[in-house]
């Protein structure tokens, strides 16, 4: 396993990957924040395991549900102020309210590599069926969860 120390953030590709997310995933109605950091995780990780490199260079850290970007929520704020996304809150369920990113621009496709690109679009076809609980259940089984406390990072598989 790889340390997550041997790769550095590149937030620009963080923020195409996480706006090409949102736009592939744009019609699934299970689509939330939740979804779209676990997508950025696997992605990565198959992006690792296939090329060697992940496509954002993010650590994931151990949250409650599961792996999340370190700075995340400063990465998603950025967005939100440079006009990049929105962040829409909808009553999934009663008692229990979703956020989804909607893109406000198209991916920088410039920024994202064929590569990376193939790696982002196999995680949406992979946890197509799958709710915010489910790929949340499904990350609970990973190495990454079982090896960490809360706070913690994740090891790249």
């Amino acid at each position: 396993m790889a340390s997550p120390e041997n790769f550095e953030q590149d937030r620009d590709k963080l923020i195409e990957a996480a706006i090409y997310l949102s736009e592939l995933s744009i019609d699934d109605p299970n689509f939330g924040m939740t979804k779209l950091v676990k997508l950025l995780y696997y992605a990565d990780c198959e992006s690792y395991m296939q090329y060697g490199t992940p496509i954002t260079g993010a650590t994931y850290l151990h949250f409650p549900h599961g792996p999340h970007p370190e700075n995340w929520y400063r990465v998603r704020e950025q967005m939100e102020r440079n006009g990049d996304a929105a962040i829409v809150y909808e009553t999934a369920v009663p008692g229990y309210q979703k956020y989804r990113m909607l893109p406000r621009r198209p991916a920088d496709l410039e920024r994202l590599s064929p590569n990376d690109r193939k790696s982002l679009e196999a995680q949406v076809r992979r946890f197509a069926s799958f709710n915010a609980a489910g790929i949340e259940q499904y990350s609970h089984q990973e190495v990454g969860w079982l090896a960490t406390e809360d706070g913690q990072p994740y090891p790249m598989p």
